[in-house]
């Protein structure tokens, strides 16, 4: 199960995928298609305020659909995944 590593001072946000990989998603420079993002957090089993996090980081640079996907996804993942993600 993956953790959300750190939202450091460079505006970005660290997830660890399978314990052995960190990806590093630059906060400052979001690619406007959220697929890979989407992906990331899916794979990685982030907690729902990763997904939030995100989420408001697309709305935030106007990318309005993106932040909506993310959103929705984040719905869903909340259906699927146990509790224990959810929780910080």
């Amino acid at each position: 199960m993956a953790e959300l590593e750190a939202v450091s001072p460079g505006r970005s946000v660290d997830i660890e995928l399978g314990g052995q990989e960190v990806i590093t998603i630059d906060l400052d420079n979001l690619d406007p298609n959220p697929e890979d993002v989407l992906d990331l957090l899916k794979d990685g089993q982030c907690k729902i305020w990763v997904w939030t996090k995100l989420a408001g980081e697309y709305w935030r640079r106007g990318f309005l659909d993106a932040a909506e996907k993310i959103a929705l996804a984040a719905v869903d993942c909340t259906v699927t995944q146990p509790l224990s993600l959810h929780q910080h």
